[in-house]
């Protein structure tokens, strides 16, 4: 990730220039809220998009807008403690996608207070300076006490390890916190996925 993060940061070359990226965080959530929003074809996207990330609108005849995407989409998808290069496998052997607990969208409150918390950091005051790459391993790094951590829990919990009225006060939890279909990160990254494989179809067409 990190060598991937740094050329991202010295910038993106776009045929004789090299142009500063916004990665902060809060404009990569953004990014995933547009890519949410149905109101938008997937070429509208890509050019709101792209301005949101390079600061300028891209001619609607722009081949390398889909270039430009797939490496971003490359950077936002990286995990350090995930294995790309083969599918995770179980303790039988059998391919699996781990299941992610979370979203950053429907979960935006507890993060929030979970980093006041741990980090004394006020994601607010973060805005525009925090950038992607580092918010997302202070955010794999909060412990297991934080709000957010909590919910976590609540939803990878089996019901049936729990009796009685801990079984009932679990499955009240579960669908208090249950996450709406398309808020879950699997959801997110092949949303993010299906976006550039539609950019790569427009740039070939």
């Amino acid at each position: 990730m990190l060598r991937l993060t740094d050329d991202l940061k010295r910038g993106y070359q776009l045929r004789d220039r090299v142009y500063k990226l916004n990665l902060a965080y809060d404009n990569v959530l953004r990014f995933y809220e547009l890519l949410d929003d149905d109101h938008f074809s997937a070429i509208e996207k890509a050019q709101t998009a792209f301005e949101m990330f390079f600061g300028f609108a891209p001619g609607p005849d722009d081949e390398y807008v889909a270039g430009a995407f797939e490496a971003i989409a490359k950077y936002l998808s990286e995990d350090p403690y995930e294995d790309t290069s083969a599918g995770a496998t179980d303790l039988a052997g059998n391919d699996f996608t781990p299941t992610k607990y979370y979203s950053f969208s429907q979960d935006a409150g507890a993060i929030y207070a979970s980093f006041r918390e741990q980090y004394g950091i006020n994601l607010i005051e973060e805005q525009g300076k925090l950038q992607w790459d580092e918010f997302k391993a202070l955010f794999a790094g909060l412990g297991p006490k934080t709000y957010f951590q909590r919910i976590v829990a609540i939803r990878q919990a089996d019901p049936n390890d729990y009796e009685g009225k801990e079984q009932v006060e679990l499955l009240e939890a579960q669908n208090r916190y249950a996450l709406a279909d398309n808020h879950s990160e699997e959801a997110v990254q092949a949303q993010l996925a299906g976006f550039a494989d539609a950019l790569k179809g427009w740039a070939l067409s």
